[in-house]
């Protein structure tokens, strides 16, 4: 991250030189390098700003599925979904290789946002599985609601985007919690 400062703003460059790199101009100066909402991808096509468009109570509404899908990280390797009506579940198959794409974490920091980011925009959805040319991965609603003790906080009636920002996007700072989430969860 490299910070630029003036007198009536402060613009964060995230994700430096690389194609997931995104401006923050704080006008308020309101943040901190500790306190900014950071994500390893790009912000603008998949912070909560842009996917809350696609808050659905019911899996299975192809278009809205499929495009909340394509704006979340991973879609830029192609996917195909599957609805499991029966079970409300939601599989996703990309069109990569798992262990091809996991430079700085990449892939379980994906893995775990997509997760997330799928159960608080779809109610009903149980559980998704993740296919990759190499393996598969699986979650549940309860996994995950397990790891965000916050989980509730955030998914009132309407998504809370600063609670979203400060118990999502900031986790994805916490190496450590990655770690731990990805080995405990889908491993």
């Amino acid at each position: 991250m490299m910070v630029y400062q003036s007198l009536f703003c402060n613009v964060y460059r995230v994700n430096q030189n690389t194609k997931n790199e995104y401006y923050i101009v704080d006008n308020k100066k309101q943040y901190t390098e500790d306190t900014l909402p950071l994500t390893p991808f790009n912000r603008k096509k998949s912070g909560i700003d842009n996917i809350i468009q696609y808050k659905n109570k019911y899996v299975g509404n192809n278009s809205n599925d499929s495009n909340l899908i394509e704006k979340l990280p991973l879609s830029e390797y192609g996917y195909v979904i599957e609805i499991d009506s029966e079970n409300l579940g939601l599989t996703i198959d990309y069109h990569v290789t798992d262990w091809y794409i996991n430079e700085n974490q990449y892939l379980e920091k994906s893995l775990l946002y997509n997760a997330t980011s799928i159960f608080l925009l779809i109610d009903n959805v149980q559980e998704i599985t993740f296919h990759f040319s190499g393996k598969s991965y699986q979650v549940t609603r309860k996994q995950i609601e397990e790891y965000y003790p916050n989980y509730k906080e955030i998914a009132g009636n309407e998504i809370d985007k600063e609670k979203f920002n400060q118990y999502v996007e900031n986790k994805m700072k916490d190496e450590e919690f990655i770690q731990k989430v990805f080995r405990e969860v889908f491993a």
